[in-house]
């Protein structure tokens, strides 16, 4: 790998010395992923990339920047020596690049960038079991609860109130009040609606795209989320919305009690 740094800072300032000093020229064994940071696992360290709101990392044919806010280009080479480019693009420059110097999985834990993320939902043995444990007591919002990084990550607001729909429970509904069996039924609607926009490529609303540069298609499928006025895919309600926490919340008033 060979990196090159457009500017010294994003959200916070570039370790750009130390990135260089443990990546350039090493051999990326690994490409992860840990709630929304992208990791590149090499021998010695971690490249740390997080994309914030509007950010892009786009596979290109050329080392130049030919896009607005690149902000880094990575030079990597496959295993018969031809290049390619990895542009990291974010607008806002609410993303983050960092390094990590270590390759033990529990020492990355560790971190302060990952200490405190819940555990990623597409691989917990049992989620519903999980949340239910972790929601006891627990007075906020089912669809906040859900949200929060801390308890389990990757469960953004559109996901969220899809998987809720799914699950029949109403998002105001406390967290602490929801039965262990109604979180059987969202921990399954959380990996199933996480899937199926995996498959479709993604959500897009505004200016995400793959590494390609291609847009999701997963808004095309949403049953709730957007659709406020319009009628539910199961009873013919109209579907409603509200805020939560300074966000939309769209739900079906009769499905999700």
């Amino acid at each position: 790998m060979l990196a090159d740094f457009l500017r010294k800072d994003l959200r916070d300032p570039i370790p750009i010395k130390e990135f260089k000093r443990l990546m350039e020229g090493a051999v990326v064994e690994d490409v992860l992923r840990r709630s929304k940071y992208l990791l590149m696992k090499t021998p010695k360290a971690y490249g740390v990339f997080h994309l914030g709101m509007t950010g892009n990392m786009l596979w290109l044919k050329s080392r130049t920047p030919e896009i607005p806010h690149t902000h880094a280009v990575f030079t990597i080479e496959d295993k018969h020596g031809k290049p390619g480019y990895l542009h990291f693009i974010d607008a806002r420059r609410f993303g983050r690049i960092d390094v990590v110097h270590c390759s033990d999985a529990d020492t990355l834990a560790a971190h302060p960038h990952f200490a405190d993320l819940g555990p990623e939902p597409l691989t917990h043995k049992d989620l519903g079991k999980y949340l239910f444990e972790r929601s006891r007591k627990k007075k906020q919002p089912i669809k906040s609860f859900l949200m929060d990084a801390r308890v389990v990550v990757g469960v953004g607001n559109i996901y969220a109130s899809e998987a809720l729909f799914r699950a029949g429970i109403n998002p105001k509904r406390k967290a602490g009040t929801v039965t262990q069996e109604r979180y059987a039924l969202l921990g399954k609607a959380v990996v199933q609606t996480l899937n199926k926009a995996i498959d479709a490529g993604g959500t897009t609303f505004r200016d995400f795209k793959n590494s390609d540069g291609n847009p999701g298609y997963f808004k095309i499928q949403l049953a709730v989320y957007d659709r406020k006025g319009e009628p539910c895919e199961k009873c013919g309600t109209l579907i409603k919305d509200l805020r939560q926490s300074g966000r939309s919340t769209f739900f079906c008033p009769l499905c999700q009690l």
